[in-house]
């Protein structure tokens, strides 16, 4: 099994999570994936000694809040 987790863009990040928190919070934000740190797997060999598949990122969310009147 290959780690597809190494093969994510920033903004493949920036693109599901901006999808995912705007259909829950109901508005749009803007997101920024930042300090992306993958494991070092030079080969599938590599691969196959290691279970646990794992990226690390910082995310920042960002939106701007609209006044209603009700």
């Amino acid at each position: 099994m290959s780690n597809k987790l190494k093969t994510l863009s920033p903004s493949q990040l920036e693109h599901f999570i901006t999808e995912q928190v705007n259909e829950y919070i109901g508005e749009s934000c803007n997101c920024t994936v930042s300090n992306i740190n993958t494991p070092n797997i030079d080969s599938e060999a590599d691969i196959a000694m290691e279970d646990e598949r794992s990226i690390a990122f910082e995310v920042k969310l960002s939106y701007m809040a609209s006044e209603t009147n009700e």
